[in-house]
């Protein structure tokens, strides 16, 4: 059997908070195996060990397994507590049967699916790179990308000096001069939608994660939750079975190239226009200049020279005036005999 950490048993089968099993071990009214225990983070055994406490047997206790659906609203944090007294996912849903954490994260202004649980193995699985959990998003951009654009998403674009993975891209539609589009993703970096978008000129205004896997947001509202059936928790744990098989059989993100290909954005083409304009501008000031300096030197050899002067009559061909030019003598095989 697997080792269990100490004070998370004592919260079960206590039926305490974490915080006071850790109060109990520390005060020293917890053995284990006979001997006292003072940290509440050690490991025993359940197998072959026993835990007393106050020189009682604590009886084992099989913890519910709690599965649960959150439409997380703007301005909501998915930490437990927060120092700046910022609403938390976790208080949306208030006390339960047993004390349920949020999977994975989704920003301060990002909305859409969580999910909380108490199942770490469930929670272990969602978000390591190991099993390529897939979510989906829906991004509002302030901009209409080009399909080229997209492309360059679909690929894969640099982050930080990492590739990521190739995305799937949907447009959905643009009104306004706004654009919304579909992303699918395998990857839970830090900011990573918000990122890829602003890699080819794209800022994101609002975003929604709509679904995890084969999990789709519905039934709830901003700020609701439900559980989930057991259909879908049996769908979620077939899948990630099946993308672990998928993903080990991937190739891992390569680095950045040494030279990587550099793509056009928006304000690159703004330079550009701005690059070309000055360099015609400057070609046609340069061919001006030239124009001038070849009339000022052209005029300043008709002024050497003068005016011209009438050719005198010897260079016209006229040796004498007065006498008719004999037709020439005919050649060739025409001549007369």
């Amino acid at each position: 059997m697997t080792n269990e950490r100490l004070n998370r048993y004592l919260s079960l089968a206590a039926s305490v908070s974490r915080r006071v099993a850790d109060e109990m071990v520390r005060n020293g009214r917890v053995t284990v195996a006979g001997v006292q225990v003072l940290d509440p983070g050690t490991l025993w055994d359940p197998s072959t060990q026993e835990v007393r406490l106050d020189d009682r047997t604590l009886v084992p206790v099989q913890e519910e397994k709690i599965y649960i659906m959150l439409y997380k609203p703007d301005n909501v944090v998915t930490t437990m507590k927060d120092r700046e007294g910022r609403k938390t996912a976790p208080s949306l849903i208030g006390e339960l049967s047993s004390r349920v954490f949020p999977v994975g994260r989704l920003d301060f202004h990002t909305t859409g699916l969580l999910l909380l649980t108490n199942d770490g193995e469930f929670a272990f699985r969602l978000t390591h790179p190991r099993f390529g959990v897939e979510k989906t998003y829906i991004a509002k951009l302030q901009s209409v990308p080009r399909p080229a654009e997209l492309n360059v998403l679909r690929r894969g674009v640099a982050i930080e000096g990492k590739m990521t993975t190739p995305a799937q891209i949907n447009f959905i539609e643009k009104e306004g001069g706004k654009a919304w589009v579909m992303m699918r993703i395998a990857e839970g970096r830090y900011h990573q939608v918000r990122k890829m978008f602003e890699a080819i000129g794209h800022r994101v205004t609002k975003l929604r994660r709509v679904a995890i896997g084969p999990l789709e947001l519905s039934g709830v509202e901003p700020g609701e939750w439900r559980y989930l059936t057991s259909k879908e928790v049996r769908e979620m744990n077939a899948y990630m079975d099946r993308r672990a098989v998928e993903v080990a059989g991937q190739k891992a993100p390569a680095d950045v190239p040494r030279h990587p290909k550099r793509f056009e954005t928006p304000a690159d083409r703004g330079k550009r226009k701005v690059i070309k304009q000055s360099i015609n501008t400057a070609a046609r000031k340069k061919e001006s200049e030239k124009e001038k300096e070849k009339a000022a030197a052209a005029a300043k050899a008709a002024e050497r020279k003068g005016p011209r002067q009438p050719k005198p009559a010897w260079k016209r061909g006229a040796k004498h005036p007065g006498r008719k030019k004999s037709p020439p003598k005919p050649r060739g095989p025409f001549k007369k005999r």
